[in-house]
């Protein structure tokens, strides 16, 4: 490898090997030359580029080429939209193009920034931290029911700094959250259909199949979310939700919802022609229901 003073030599030599190899992306990153930088970044953490660190690399890339496995699995971490993440290995890789969204507060479909904030189906939990750190007066409940996606969650919160106003929650989705109401809820669920997750690149293999698998159209988790959502929606409230290329089978299953698709920047155009990323306003709800009485 080269020296490490030379950052875009030792950057193209890794991404030359990693497109050689034929490498899936789709952990964060979306070619050869930022998956390249990840692991280089992943190892050296800032230093330089010491034997042990160069060995290292030359290890870490191979087990990347030979055994399929996702950069952050690799290095431990993941970044969302500036903010590090520990990505231990068995739980969901933080990527949702919800932090897109997030970052830009949610206009507009917020009137004022929201005083709860509700993360389920958190994994690491990098969207609710997210969205501590954008709205830095609210309280978030991070929600999962896989105990080391919890352990995982725990340490991001302490990682952030935000565990003054964020609470981890094991929860079967709504079940633990009794009388609780959100102005905000993200959620990203499984929501690939199994047949597709079958026939998935090797590197998908990598992550808990129950994070990914939606059953047999995708949807089989956002039934349930549906189902109970709006007893936990506030007035004015918003549901952030993602989707991947389901869409147009999710607009066919809940078209009571009025679901409005998001163009999300630096995000992949999914299969139906959009992002995967839809927001549902209860006061745009409520406004259409009237027009129809």
């Amino acid at each position: 490898m080269p020296d490490a003073s030379d950052l875009e030599a030792l950057t193209d030599e890794i991404a030359a090997k990693l497109t050689a190899a034929g490498v899936v992306y789709g952990h964060g990153t979306d070619n050869a030359r930022d998956e390249a930088l990840r692991l280089i970044t992943g190892v050296l953490r800032g230093g330089t580029l010491t034997g042990e660190a160069h060995a290292e690399l030359e290890h870490l890339l191979d087990r990347r080429i030979r055994e399929r496995l996702p950069v952050p699995y690799l290095t431990g971490e993941a970044w969302l939209h500036g903010l590090r993440f520990e990505v231990p290995a068995g739980v969901m890789i933080p990527r949702s193009p919800i932090a897109g969204v997030l970052a830009d507060g949610i206009a507009p479909w917020l009137a004022d920034e929201p005083q709860r904030v509700l993360d389920l189906c958190c994994g690491t939990g990098a969207l609710g931290i997210l969205a501590a750190h954008v709205f830095e007066g609210a309280s978030v409940d991070l929600v999962d029911d896989d105990p080391d996606a919890l352990v995982a969650a725990r340490r991001n919160v302490q990682i952030g700094d935000v565990s003054e106003r964020v609470e981890v929650h094991a929860s079967d989705l709504f079940e633990a959250l009794v009388g609780r109401r959100y102005d905000l809820i993200l959620c990203n669920p499984p929501y690939v259909p199994t047949a597709e997750l079958d026939a998935a690149p090797l590197e998908f293999g990598h992550e808990p199949r129950h994070g990914l698998d939606g059953g047999g159209d995708g949807l089989a988790v956002w039934r349930r979310v549906v189902a109970g959502v709006d007893q936990h929606l506030a007035p004015g409230g918003v549901l952030i939700g993602e989707t991947g290329n389901v869409s147009t089978a999710f607009d066919a299953a809940f078209p009571e919802l009025q679901a409005v698709w998001l163009a999300v920047a630096d995000s992949a155009v999914q299969a139906g022609g959009d992002f995967g990323v839809f927001v549902v306003s209860a006061a745009l709800r409520e406004r259409l229901a009237g027009k129809r009485l």
